[in-house]
């Protein structure tokens, strides 16, 4: 008998040493796509998180108590992302960073929606994101934020770009994009409509899917329309396909990109003359002179042994946001970490942030270019006061 209160005992004491350590820990669910076809933003996003994740457990944690990063891989997919979601939420997290990509992402905000669960993205685009389209598109979800600017803003920021540029100062533009994927046609519509406000014109708009092998037809098209500027909406891999397959067809006008060509310097290697006429939009600068920023690109350098990208800031600002707001609410519950996101006002390593209506950051961005395919700032624009 003595021997079964003794196993009994121990059995109640360890159960108590297991709550004891999950009550000292905040735990912090994390999807991205860690394998598979955009697995490269998915691990840049993570290695921003985690290095400000260590940061701030190194310098005593949140509310006195360590973070703990849960990490979840949605390979790319909406299905993994949501099934990603209800694996976190039953692991008792207390908010959610991510997903990383725009379908994922869209597929996870309405279910964080649904459990008011406090969640923000680092790099996920698409106006619908942070609360639903069609009717009810002027409703945010109230608790989803991201760390990024919008589609509509970069795609309406290139186009101004494109005609203001001295080198380029377009009259003709054209675009290529994926009919199929959210992040590509949101990006093709606000570029159109703002170059046509702009008196620009569309000379061609041609389509395709991104990772197909040939765009040869559709870059025959637009070569033919001979534009001053091709938007392309693709990722960095079929964007440098395209700037290869380009050459082919005697494409000679400037090719834009958004965040999406942000490591496209990496497939073009073997020719850098193919990004002297390219530029994009970005939402982060390793040239910028800031305290903040010479600090972050130093920690990120000593941790991973290479330069700081875009997602990289960008899952570090995000990591930043969530857990200042924590620690200004002086609590985990849901509704007062939301509120406190709300009023954030901070400055990040991607400029000061604050959200508008729509849990939409409003923050600066920064038009990058190419010389001797090295990366250069072209330009930085500062939001209105």
């Amino acid at each position: 008998m003595k021997k079964v209160f003794c196993m009994i005992l121990s059995a109640v004491l360890a159960l108590s040493c297991v709550s004891a350590l999950a009550e000292d820990t905040i735990k912090i669910g994390g999807i991205a796509p860690l394998t598979g076809a955009v697995s490269v933003y998915g691990n840049l996003v993570k290695d921003g998180v985690d290095l400000y994740i260590d940061e701030v457990n190194a310098n005593g944690g949140v509310l006195g108590k360590k973070v703990e990063m849960i990490w979840k891989d949605d390979t790319g997919d909406a299905v993994e992302a949501t099934n990603a979601y209800e694996q976190l939420v039953s692991e008792g997290v207390a908010a959610l960073i991510g997903p990383v990509t725009t379908t994922p992402t869209l597929a996870v905000a309405q279910r964080a929606a649904a459990d008011s669960m406090p969640m923000i993205t680092a790099s996920a685009t698409a106006f619908a994101v942070t609360g639903e389209e069609g009717e009810n598109k002027d409703q945010p979800y109230g608790n989803v934020f991201r760390a990024c600017f919008i589609d509509s803003y970069q795609a309406e920021l290139m186009a101004v770009f494109a005609q203001s540029y001295e080198p380029v100062q377009a009259k003709k533009v054209a675009v290529l994009y994926d009919n199929t994927n959210d992040y590509s046609i949101g990006l093709y519509e606000s570029f159109a409509k703002k170059a046509e406000e702009l008196g620009m014109e569309v000379v061609a708009a041609e389509s395709n899917k991104e990772g197909d092998a040939d765009y040869t037809p559709q870059l025959t098209k637009i070569a033919d329309a001979e534009p001053d500027v091709l938007f392309c909406t693709y990722y960095y891999e079929t964007a440098a396909k395209v700037l290869r397959q380009g050459v082919d067809v005697g494409l000679e006008c400037w090719v834009l990109g958004a965040d999406g060509f942000s490591a496209i310097a990496d497939q073009v290697k073997d020719d850098p003359s193919l990004l002297d006429k390219v530029a994009y939009s970005d939402g982060f600068s390793a040239e910028d002179d800031s305290e903040l920023v010479k600090s972050f690109v130093a920690a990120f350098s000593a941790k991973y042994g290479h330069e700081a990208s875009l997602f990289n800031a960008l899952g570090y600002d995000a990591a930043k946001i969530l857990l200042t707001a924590m620690e200004t609410a002086g609590t985990t519950e849901k509704e007062a970490v939301v509120a406190a996101m709300k009023a954030t006002d901070l400055t990040c390593v991607t400029g000061h942030i604050v959200f508008d209506d729509h849990c939409d950051p409003v923050k600066s961005a920064f038009i990058k270019g190419f010389t001797d395919g090295s990366e250069v700032l072209l330009e930085r624009l500062d939001p209105e006061a």
